[in-house]
């Protein structure tokens, strides 16, 4: 298998730090509500509820890739079809890396096909601290 490619350029770089605070965010959500409802693509266009969290196929494989990279921080649980999505909680380790930011700096993974490619973030702007 060939390995990922590594982005470098200024853009990628930019659109990595924006996919990881992304992560954070959706972190922080789950925080929020003890428990959130992830549907990894909303295509059915349902409304989003304040505890649900419905993304974009692209945008949504970002997220489940941050999870499935951080199996300790998070509970999954099985797949509801009525709410069309599944339940997401973050372990007491999962909390910890949440509010210490842990992994900040590591790769951002993408790609539809292999190898896919990977690209440090940016250093976060001061007033993401």
């Amino acid at each position: 298998m060939t390995a990922p490619k590594h982005l470098k350029t200024k853009w990628a770089r930019k659109h990595a730090r924006h996919v990881r605070n992304r992560q954070w965010k959706f972190m922080d959500r789950i925080k929020s509500y003890g428990t959130l409802w992830f549907c990894i693509w909303n295509k059915r266009h349902m409304d989003e509820k304040p505890d649900e969290w419905r993304d974009g196929l692209i945008t949504g494989m970002e997220i489940q890739d941050w999870i499935d990279r951080h199996r300790k921080w998070f509970l999954q649980g099985k797949w509801n079809d009525e709410r069309y999505a599944r339940p997401v909680r973050l372990t007491k380790l999962g909390r910890a890396a949440l509010t210490d930011r842990t992994d900040d700096m590591t790769p951002v993974y993408g790609g539809l096909v292999e190898p896919g490619y990977f690209v440090y973030p940016n250093q976060p702007a001061k007033e993401e601290k």
